[in-house]
């Protein structure tokens, strides 16, 4: 009872973080916000610099200049806590947290590019920091999508909406934001392909299983971060997607007896 206490108490504060972060988004410190820090913001020095070195060595066509771009774009706001990475006599001074939405949107494109879907959509979206990534790196390797649904809490979705508003000059495909209350019963299209890093695997089964019958019927690909330490296993996993592809979680940021995953279909 006291972890589920703790676990309710720590959702609590995200989300009353993010509603005082709307009244002045500009200025208002969230991304060092102790509360806020429980959730998002949370990547490691150590594992930013791991994420670093994935991204130079998978894809060796995203250039270092790129990555600068983005981390100034993303860091503009929020006043996150930054760390200096030395690379190729430069120094990249950004919230690790970037590097992790640098890895993971090109991921998601690669795969994205192989497929046919209409779009994509995303459940648990933070601030918006995947989605601008997509967007940033989508335009430099042309790759299109046509419509990109945000799935979260309400207060966090007035939240995203202000945070990608600010960064409108950025934002290069169509999107909608949608509450997670309704469980992507409100998302017209089909066939999209469908992204959840750590967040479907942390929501409990009830609201889990309201995506499966509400959101699910309408992807036919995606990516997930599949933490196994949160309750469902891979098999879980094999019974509601079809044709997975798994492999282990890069850089791994669980337990080595509970790992997460990254999950392909």
């Amino acid at each position: 009872m006291l972890c589920l206490d703790m676990c309710i108490q720590m959702y609590q504060s995200y989300i009353d973080c993010a509603k005082i972060t709307v009244k002045d988004i500009l200025n208002y410190p969230f991304k060092s916000n102790n509360d806020y820090n429980t959730i998002l913001e949370d990547v490691s020095p150590q594992l930013g610099s791991e994420y670093l070195s994935l991204i130079r060595t998978e894809f060796p066509n995203i250039k270092l200049q790129n990555i600068f771009e983005f981390v100034e774009i993303n860091d503009k706001i929020g006043n996150p806590i930054k760390i200096n990475y030395f690379i190729e006599n430069q120094i990249l001074s950004c919230s690790p947290s970037n590097l992790r939405y640098i890895y993971h949107s090109l991921l998601i494109l690669s795969e994205f590019k192989t497929k046919n879907n209409n779009g994509m959509t995303e459940v648990g979206c933070g601030y918006g920091g995947l989605f601008l990534a997509i967007c940033f790196f989508s335009k430099i390797l042309d790759i299109k999508i046509d419509i990109y649904y945000l799935i979260d809490l309400p207060e966090v979705c007035d939240l995203i909406k202000e945070y990608l508003n600010v960064n409108k000059d950025y934002i290069n495909i169509k999107y909608e934001i949608k509450h997670s209350t309704n469980y992507g019963k409100d998302v017209e299209n089909n066939n999209l392909f469908f992204i959840s890093n750590y967040c479907f695997t942390e929501i409990d089964q009830e609201y889990r299983n309201n995506y499966i019958e509400n959101l699910i019927p309408k992807v036919t690909n995606g990516f997930i971060v599949w933490q196994t330490i949160a309750g469902p296993t891979l098999s879980d996993a094999k019974n509601i997607f079809k044709n997975i592809h798994v492999l282990e979680e890069k850089p791994q940021t669980a337990t080595l007896i509970k790992k997460n995953y990254f999950i392909y279909f």
